[in-house]
């Protein structure tokens, strides 16, 4: 690997117009007037053209994909992959049969192999077959479909994806596509994903160090505060973790299953408990139980519990089943293909799984609100008693529109954070959106610590 990166760097440092894995030798080619290369009918302009020294001997090579249209197999022509591994087998090679190709007006044409010139090998260490439906365009390039995204395609150059026959236990051949998994783009983009990410954990964990230390803090709604912001501390924090192991390459298979579902488990449940607190302060406002008796707060806790932690383990547990089962179909939409894909979810698995339960919950938690805020309003109207202080009613019923008010702030910041991450799945090359997500995701424990700590009632129970 060393080795490779070496040779990378003084290729750069040369000025090479592309890799030499993805140049031919043209050193017998005739030159032309204006400086090309002609080499068996194909002209190589200068600025495709280089010269290198291989063995003593000075020679010139052309970039063969800039000239002429190509893709990249992952073995030989004439070779089929089978266990991983390169096995000649012409008759079950589909690629000599043709290629779909994929035109801009979406006319599709089987065009013969020798339409392209071959790049065989593959083109980075760790690849994941694509499980959506693709193309070869005319121009080399693969097109992969992305149902229910925007834009609903995604673009690889040749140099990150190779095809192939992959030929399975009962003979069968069907013909697929590997993508470079973790480019470097990515890896950037990991690096400072994982750090915003790591910054916010230390400001949530800092809020359920003050929640978990004052006593006065610890009753049902402090503690239904702490176990969100611990499902949503371990999601982080594991999430960042992931993406570092990405980074430095030391991510496995096993390692990277697990950390999907602890990952998903724990996001899943901070939603879930974030709908705890909207249906709880909606509980609270329709008068329904009674305030500050401690043997119930204790038990709704229970309940509380069993319900966020529960469901998202029902749903982890059914994920999990399906990502190893035999039942259905390989590219079945209701499998998540986590082992396929890479590390976490991606495209329709994402849409199905995470998405559409927090979808869900947003949409529930916003029907709470909308229904304490008209009882708050109502209340005003009515009685007036949010404006007194002088009894014991009055002053718990002006600390639950205080608490109210928190949770719309929180449901807010959270939403944001939803929202960019959508948008930035919609649109995976826009770095501008994964920029700006992952400084808000810096932002969001911060925030969440300024909103329940940095308060003029909590810091005096800290002073005391």
């Amino acid at each position: 690997m060393f080795l490779v990166v070496l040779v990378l760097v003084a290729s750069c440092a040369a000025g090479q117009p592309c890799l030499d894995s993805e140049s031919v030798d043209i050193s017998a080619g005739k030159s032309l007037a204006d400086g090309s290369i002609d080499q068996d009918g194909v002209v190589f302009p200068p600025k495709y053209v280089y010269t290198k020294e291989v063995d003593g001997e000075k020679k010139t090579f052309g970039c063969l994909c800039q000239t002429k249209n190509c893709f990249r197999k992952c073995c030989p022509l004439g070779s089929v992959t089978y266990m991983r591994n390169c096995t000649e087998m012409a008759d079950k090679d589909l690629v000599l049969s043709g290629l779909d190709t994929y035109y801009k007006n979406k006319f599709q044409k089987t065009v013969n192999v020798n339409s392209f010139d071959l790049l065989y090998y593959k083109p980075c260490q760790h690849l994941y077959m694509e499980d959506n439906h693709w193309y070869i365009q005319q121009d080399g390039k693969l097109y992969v479909e992305i149902p229910n995204a925007l834009p609903n395609a995604i673009i690889y150059e040749p140099d990150k994806y190779c095809i192939d026959t992959f030929l399975g236990d009962d003979g069968s051949s069907v013909l697929n596509a590997l993508i470079c998994f973790a480019s470097k783009p990515e890896r950037n983009n990991y690096e400072l994903s994982s750090s915003c990410m790591l910054i916010s954990c230390f400001f949530i964990l800092l809020t359920v160090a003050v929640y978990a230390w004052l006593p006065e803090l610890r009753n049902l709604h402090g503690m239904v505060l702490i176990a969100y912001l611990l499902s949503f501390f371990v999601g982080f924090l594991f999430l960042a973790t992931m993406q570092i192991l990405i980074m430095v390459e030391e991510v496995t298979e096993n390692i990277c299953l697990v950390f999907t579902f602890i990952v998903y488990f724990s996001l899943l449940s901070a939603f879930f408990w974030l709908n705890v607190m909207c249906y709880d302060i909606w509980w609270t406002f329709s008068g329904k139980r009674a305030h500050g008796r401690s043997g119930t707060q204790h038990k709704r806790f229970l309940y509380y519990a069993l319900y966020a932690f529960g469901v998202p383990t029902a749903l982890t547990v059914l994920m999990a089943i399906l990502e190893f089962s035999e039942f259905l179909p390989v590219q079945h939409p209701l499998l998540p293909m986590i082992r396929l894909q890479g590390c976490f979810l991606y495209g329709n698995s994402k849409l199905l799984y995470l998405y559409g339960p927090i979808v869900v919950l947003c949409v529930a938690n916003m029907t709470f609100f909308a229904l304490t805020a008209f009882k708050i309003a109502k209340i005003k109207r009515e009685t007036k008693v949010l404006q007194g202080g002088e009894s014991s009613t009055h002053d718990q019923e002006r600390k639950d529109t205080q608490r109210f008010s928190l949770y719309i702030k929180l449901f807010t910041v959270m939403g944001i954070n939803w929202i960019l991450e959508v948008v930035s799945s919609f649109y995976p090359d826009a770095d501008v959106f994964w920029q700006f997500s992952d400084a808000y995701n810096v932002l969001v424990g911060f925030i969440i610590f300024v909103i329940f700590v940095c308060k003029k009632k909590t810091w005096r129970m800290i002073k005391k």
